[in-house]
């Protein structure tokens, strides 16, 4: 008889253990529904099957829900090529999101990115690309590195290979491009 009132004192004390709370098991599924993860994530970015990039992240997040977005919470880096698969630029950022709608992308969080080919890197706080534009715009102050100049500035504009680039507010010393330039 004591095994019997023994054994079910533990059954109900296991089940008495097992209570969940609802709203936080409510909470727990509203805040992760319409969410696909994925982990140490690389996407080939391509097009008429020639490579232009390659995305890496330890860790990624997309959300299916309106609107839909893709998120990368962990760093990324993308890493850009020429028509002849040569490294054209890289491109570093702690935070990224893709607008699925508009194939817009906000970087914040120690953006960097560096042009191979121009021998320029930027660094600033965040930086979007506008896909309509086919520009990389931030209206914070940025940090555009040369060989021979650095300028400060706030606001910035450039096209996806730094061959065009531009200041709103520029601050800095640079040489001009022709030697031969004169004010008189």
């Amino acid at each position: 008889m004591k095994r019997i009132l023994a054994y079910g004192t533990l059954a109900c004390l296991a089940l008495a253990g097992c209570e969940n709370d609802m709203n936080a098991v409510a909470a727990f599924d509203t805040k992760k529904l319409g969410v696909e993860q994925a982990f140490d994530v690389e996407t080939i970015v391509s097009q008429s099957a020639t490579v232009k990039g390659v995305l890496t992240s330890p860790y990624m997040e997309r959300h299916v829900t309106h609107p839909p977005h893709t998120d990368f919470p962990k760093t990324l880096q993308v890493i850009f090529y020429d028509s002849a698969a040569r490294k054209e630029s890289i491109l570093t950022a702690n935070f990224g999101r893709l607008d699925e709608g508009n194939n817009d992308i906000y970087l914040r969080d120690s953006v960097v990115f560096i042009s191979l080919t121009t021998a320029q890197r930027l660094d600033c706080k965040d930086l979007r690309w506008d896909s309509k534009s086919a520009q990389f715009i931030t209206d914070r102050f940025c940090r555009l590195a040369t060989p021979t100049d650095t300028l400060y500035g706030q606001g910035f504009r450039a096209n996806q290979d730094f061959s065009r680039t531009e200041f709103v507010h520029v601050y800095g010393t640079f040489a001009p491009p022709d030697s031969t330039f004169s004010l008189e």
